[in-house]
């Protein structure tokens, strides 16, 4: 499966309902019900302020993103989809009460993870559905895990409705009525109970599972349309970037935290709005302003403790010379750098000093 690079993916967008469920509940698109279910979806989900920061990443960092993003949830998720399907079709061969005493079963799976992009009027950015497998009779089939020890929810309050969104997005993408989402309550093991030690591996066990049918909804397509629209004038606008710390949940956090590690690495797309590009360059403007700051107050530190003193040393973060490739003395910033200039092209026997340099002054 390619990345989703630049791409809205079907799992990402039932934050963006929740957090569009006001508009859409003025504007006639949801009803009553359906709005109260995205109000009680999970706070983990997806937000405005973080897809807007995803999508403006280069694709290099796209993929390093991903890599600091991964936790034990996603990871079982993808380890356990064909354990999932196994305990799908068990279960199906045991017929799958559709209702009023009809009985349905499907054991053939014809594909896997077959994909499909659609360009939405109004926004920027493809919109993809990626199926986990589509099943003999045209159904779609979903694999989902939970912690067993999370199961309760699952038995309590039924299929999680960003499932259902997320089912009919793969729906609407392929050309689909029907769709079950099987999901798992899973127990993995990742220590050796006689020994204690860590495994290689981690080893899951599925200790409850249960299959929801979920039907092609039209309304939950026009709010997943309308959603892409708004959100992609507001990503235009550059409108997303700014959001309140104290108005910021886990996923906000997680892209903020990837950013600062990357240092104002961030590039953006050549074909971005003006504005968002201003934006993010202001952005940067103030970070140039409190590392100056920070430079001038740490070499105003470094000429204070030099008062009184006729010999001192120096290193900066680049480059060190040692005092044997050099009898000069360096008393003020003009001939340090200097020194600097002259000591990139010094020649020790073979081997040119580039960046390991001391300054002696």
């Amino acid at each position: 499966m390619s990345d989703r690079f630049q791409i809205i993916g079907a799992s990402e967008v039932a934050g963006l309902l929740k957090e569009y469920k006001d508009n859409l509940l003025d504007q006639n698109v949801i009803d009553q019900d359906i709005y109260d279910k995205l109000g009680k979806m999970p706070s983990y989900l997806e937000t405005r302020y973080s897809l807007a920061k995803k999508l403006m990443l280069d694709r290099e960092q796209f993929k390093r993103f991903n890599e600091y993003n991964s936790n034990k949830a996603m990871q079982r998720g993808k380890e356990c989809e064909e354990m999932v399907k196994d305990d799908f079709i068990q279960q199906d061969t045991a017929h799958i009460d559709l209702g009023d005493g009809v009985f349905k079963m499907t054991v053939v799976i014809d594909e896997k993870q077959t994909q499909k992009e659609k360009l939405i009027k109004g926004c920027k950015f493809p919109f993809r559905a990626t199926i986990d497998y589509l099943l003999s009779d045209g159904w779609l089939l979903e694999c989902k895990t939970t912690d067993i020890a999370q199961w309760f929810k699952i038995e309590n309050e039924g299929c999680p409705f960003n499932y259902e969104i997320q089912a009919n997005a793969q729906m609407w993408l392929h050309g689909k009525e029907n769709c079950y989402v099987h999901i798992a309550g899973v127990q993995t093991i990742y220590k050796d109970k006689l020994t204690g030690l860590v495994l290689k591996k981690p080893q899951h066990q599925i200790l409850e599972s249960k299959p929801f049918i979920i039907k092609y909804d039209k309304q939950i397509i026009n709010a997943i349309q309308a959603s892409l629209i708004w959100f992609s004038a507001e990503f235009e606008k550059g409108s997303l970037l700014i959001k309140d710390d104290a108005d910021k949940v886990k996923k906000d956090k997680q892209i903020d935290e990837f950013l600062e590690i990357e240092k104002g690495t961030l590039e953006l797309p050549l074909n971005s709005d003006l504005s968002a590009k201003l934006g993010r360059l202001k952005e940067l403007a103030e970070l140039v302003k409190e590392h100056d700051k920070l430079d001038k107050e740490i070499k105003a530190e470094i000429r204070k403790s030099m008062e009184g003193f006729s010999m001192a040393r120096f290193k900066s973060n680049q480059f060190e010379i040692e005092a044997k490739y050099s009898k000069e003395s360096y008393h003020d910033e003009a001939s340090i750098n200097e020194a600097i200039e002259k000591a990139k092209s010094i020649t020790i026997g073979d081997v040119k000093s580039v960046k390991k340099l001391t300054i002696k002054y």
